[in-house]
């Protein structure tokens, strides 16, 4: 026996440990339709929360003593500010702070003293405060514990299983108050039940003739969060403010035309006959033949100052002449001085040279200055 107990100890404690360490989840929108709701055509609401709290002066229910906890939560202002600001992805209404409107008065008091102590005279005023055309009101109205119960059971050679389950139902108002005439224009009302079921198995044997005998016992019972049911609710009744606002004319959906047939305007389109095709290309065409003979007859307008463009002259490029080379300069002979002595002379040097014997005995170059 203890073999078997111990393997089933173990495997309760690991999953009580699992479902210890699982981490935190954000909650999402728990009243799907919200998410479906077409955003106002006049532009996002601005609106106010007042005491929305629980009326409903119920306590925790329990079958052995009663509890001093509330029955249900005590934060459904809060739930119905995340709602407002939820529905049809956050295009419906601005919500103003009014909960908590002194301590929101005391820190706009603390603004201006520190601007008037830092800035002086300078100092710029703080702008004014957004208000509401409406508000909201009501609240959790009513709780009902244990309004449906019931299960069923059975056992069989030792071995059994039973159901049990419960029912409570949680009642949330809503009511939309004018705030320039203070009539009620809406008052809305959801209901929602809250289930919970336990189910559960055991098993009676005896081990042999003497008094040793096994008997396991399991069981789960799945419970609907309070809370996530009265979210659930309040959810429900701004969805439903909002169809009942939109029949009662206080505010209109936008048109999605492409969506609703009923809305897309009809077109007519006429078929015209042939001849009436016909005349209507006859007509045409006597107005394009009129139009033709006007301009054919009117005459050509008189141009001042004409101006008539030469033709142009290709420019040719001459071609290339050769490059012309300096004839050599022909060496001046001048007549000899004497017998023995011929000079020459050129542009560059003058040279004398003495001759004796048809050979040359002495060179003498002087400057063209003749020296």
């Amino acid at each position: 026996m203890y073999r078997l107990l111990i393997p089933l100890f173990a495997i309760l404690l690991s999953g009580c440990a699992s479902l210890a360490s699982m981490p935190p989840k954000v909650s999402e929108i728990a009243y799907k339709p919200m998410t479906k709701i077409v955003e106002p055509a006049e532009g996002m609401i601005v609106l106010a929360v007042y005491q929305f709290v629980d009326l409903t002066g119920q306590q925790k229910p329990n079958t052995t003593f009663g509890e001093i906890s509330k029955a249900v939560t005590q934060g459904s202002s809060n739930l119905l500010i995340k709602a407002l600001k939820d529905v049809g992805d956050g295009k419906w209404f601005r919500v103003v702070e009014r909960e908590s409107l002194q301590s929101l008065l005391q820190e706009r008091k603390l603004i201006r003293t520190t601007r008037q102590i830092t800035q002086g005279d300078k100092a710029k005023p703080l702008g004014p405060m957004l208000y509401a055309g409406a508000y909201l009101t009501g609240g959790i109205i009513g709780y009902d514990s244990n309004t449906l119960t019931g299960g069923v059971g059975y056992r069989f050679l030792g071995i059994g299983s039973s159901v049990q389950y419960r029912q409570d139902t949680v009642t949330v108002m809503i009511r939309l108050i004018n705030v320039v005439s203070g009539e009620i224009e809406l008052a809305i009302m959801v209901e929602k039940t809250i289930m919970s079921v336990g189910a559960g198995g055991d098993k009676f044997k005896y081990l042999d003739l003497d008094t040793q005998l096994l008997e396991v016992e399991a069981g789960v019972a799945v419970n609907e969060p309070v809370t996530y049911a009265v979210r659930k609710t309040i959810e429900g009744a701004v969805v439903e403010m909002i169809r009942a606002g939109e029949r009662k004319g206080i505010w209109h959906y936008k048109p999605e035309p492409w969506k609703d047939p009923g809305k897309i305007p009809t077109v007519e389109v006429v078929i015209p006959t042939d001849a009436e095709l016909l005349e209507e290309l006859e007509t045409i065409d006597n107005e394009i033949r009129t139009e033709v003979k006007e301009k054919a007859s009117q005459p050509l307008p008189k141009v001042e100052n004409e101006v008539i463009d030469k033709p142009a002259v290709a420019e040719t490029t001459p071609a290339p002449q050769p490059e012309q080379v300096d004839e050599p300069l022909k060496v001046k002979v001048e007549p000899p001085l004497s017998d023995g002595i011929v000079c020459e002379s050129s542009t560059h040097h003058f040279r004398c040279t003495e001759v004796a014997n048809e050979k040359t005995i002495t060179d003498t170059d002087t400057s063209p200055s003749g020296n």
